[in-house]
C-alpha cells in the first residue's frame, strides 16, 4: 500500500509492501513499531535507532511528539488522494441548469430575479428543511431564466426552484 505522508509541506511516499517492508521517497527502511501499554505512546525502531513517539490523532491529521520536535503530519493513501483530486476538477454544467429542491421544505430567501446575471457560487435561494437553512449557489455563471418560486412557498422534493443558463 502506498501513502503520502506531508510535513511541513514536504511530502514523503511511503510504500509497504505485504511482507511489512518499507521504502520512503523510494528507499527501503527496517523498521517496527510498538505500543507501550494503552496510551498513545509508541517504540519505533528505524534502521537500528530507537525513537520514543506520542501520537495524537487530530482532525485529518496526526500530531507526533518526540525527543527531535512536534511535527504535524497529513497522511493520505493513494486511492484517497487520487479522489481527492478528481473533486478538486472544477465541473461546469453545460446548457440549462436546474436547481431544484433536495426534500421538502420552505423558501425563505431569494436573492435573484428572472433577467439577473449570476456569478459562480453566488447564493440564489435559501429553503429551510428539517429546521435548518440550506444555501443554494449557482454552479456556474448564467442568467437566471426563471424563479419559480416566491419566499414563504412550501415545495417538494425535486421540485425546480431556479432555472439559470
Amino acid at each position: 500500500m502506498k501513502y503520502i505522508a506531508t510535513i511541513e509541506d514536504k511530502e514523503y511516499v511511503i510504500e509497504i509492501n505485504r511482507a511489512g517492508e518499507v521504502t520512503v521517497n523510494g528507499v527501503p527502511h527496517v523498521t517496527d513499531m510498538q505500543s507501550i501499554g494503552r496510551s498513545r505512546l509508541f517504540s519505533l525502531l528505524v534502521d537500528g535507532r530507537s525513537y520514543d513517539v506520542y501520537i495524537d490523532e487530530q482532525e485529518e491529521r496526526y500530531l507526533l511528539v518526540m525527543q527531535e520536535g512536534i511535527f504535524e503530519v497529513k497522511v493520505e493513501d493513494e486511492r484517497t488522494r487520487r479522489l481527492a483530486g478528481l473533486q478538486r476538477m472544477p465541473v461546469t454544467p453545460a446548457g440549462e441548469v436546474l436547481i431544484k429542491a433536495p426534500m421538502p421544505g420552505v423558501v425563505v430567501d431569494v436573492s435573484v430575479v428572472a433577467g439577473q446575471e449570476v456569478t459562480a457560487g453566488e447564493r440564489v435561494i435559501v429553503l429551510e428543511s428539517m429546521k435548518m437553512q440550506n444555501e443554494f449557489k449557482s454552479p456556474r455563471s448564467g442568467t437566471v431564466r426563471s424563479v419559480r418560486v416566491k419566499v414563504g412557498d412550501r415545495v417538494e422534493q425535486n421540485q425546480i426552484l431556479i432555472t439559470i443558463s
